[in-house]
């Protein structure tokens, strides 16, 4: 059977936690996406009551990330790690050149921000290093202030 593709634009981004939660996959591209931006729109109390990412439409923005090939063994993995069809919902997204690449958006999106932890936000800055993304882009995480303002 085919693999799958797996569009992270957060802290899956991070070599070491993608390795530890789907063994199998395996880096296939950095992509950028037109028409999306990265948001904050929960809390998990997994993550000390701190934000974590999502994507939601925004026509004047775009985001950044990679795209795994998983297994749906992955996937069945990864759709218990993101709470998938409570806190996430798993959805098709187009990015060009590539199909049915899937990623998770939240399913709690009323528009406030709720500030990521410094630890989780440090795990999304690093993954997105680790992968060369943009040096624009990985300015632009720094934007996302944890609780403390630091």
């Amino acid at each position: 059977m085919a693999d799958l593709l797996y569009f992270t634009f957060g802290s899956n981004m991070l070599q070491s936690q993608m390795q530890a939660r789907c063994p199998d996959a395996r880096f296939r591209a950095t992509v950028r996406i037109d028409g999306y931006e990265l948001c904050f729109p929960m809390i998990s109390f997994t993550r000390g009551g701190m934000g974590v990412a999502s994507i939601r439409r925004n026509k004047d923005a775009y985001v950044e990330g990679i795209v795994y090939e998983m297994t749906e063994n992955d996937f069945a993995r990864m759709d218990r790690y993101e709470n998938e069809g409570t806190k996430y919902r798993r959805a098709n997204i187009k990015i060009s050149g590539l199909e049915g690449v899937e990623t998770y958006f939240s399913r709690l999106d009323d528009g406030h921000h709720y500030p990521p932890s410094e630890e989780y936000l440090n795990a999304v800055i690093q993954g997105a290093t680790e992968h060369g993304l943009s040096e624009e882009y990985i300015q632009s995480l720094y934007q996302f202030k944890n609780k403390d303002g630091e």
